[in-house]
């Protein structure tokens, strides 16, 4: 049965872990979960010779542990080495274009991070569950959805299933990305 994004088997530890740590009360190695995150990232992203596999849930992982990287003084090499693995990632869209008008990684971060968890939980269920039940407010921030107000504008029109079709997008990964480098004050090297 596969999901709506690939996600390892103990995705729902690892996110926790990394909930913890970006709360600021993990008990953890926290150098260690950030780099095993980078890790797994660098081993799926793009030109690693086993891309397809879960690049966006790792690329997210990062994301999520960006506020401790930028702010909660990790040990030497730490940021360097997140900074590498998201540029890498980063450049993995080569420009390409595809078809939808907006995409997930253009709500505000911190809008991203606090609803990470329950659309992680919809992001990793079986394909197989019935897509015309899921509303848009399960993949966004609602506040995002409310602050279009247009109800013409990309995603305030758009159906749940279309708004998943954003996150399924090749370009997704590269955007949030983008998004955890700006988070830490990089730029794509």
């Amino acid at each position: 049965m596969s999901t709506v994004i690939p996600v390892p088997d103990n995705w729902k530890s690892l996110f926790s872990s990394w909930d913890e740590l970006r709360h600021g009360y993990h008990a953890g190695d926290k150098d260690e979960t950030v780099r095993g995150c980078a890790r797994r990232l660098d081993a799926t992203a793009p030109g690693s010779g086993s891309e397809g596999d879960p690049v966006l849930f790792w690329t997210l992982g990062l994301l999520m542990l960006a506020p401790y990287v930028a702010f909660g003084n990790p040990g030497p090499g730490v940021e360097d080495e997140v900074v590498a693995v998201l540029s890498r990632v980063a450049r993995g869209d080569d420009g390409r274009t595809c078809a939808h008008g907006w995409h997930p990684y253009e709500v505000d971060v911190d809008d991203v991070l606090e609803l990470l968890p329950d659309c992680l939980e919809v992001l990793s269920s079986p394909v197989n569950q019935a897509l015309d039940d899921l509303l848009p407010e399960d993949l966004l921030p609602e506040a995002h959805l409310d602050e279009l107000g247009d109800e013409d504008a990309e995603p305030a029109n758009l159906s749940g299933p279309e708004i998943l079709a954003r996150w399924q997008c090749p370009r997704t990964a590269p955007g949030f990305a983008r998004a955890a480098l700006d988070y830490l004050g990089a730029t794509v090297g």
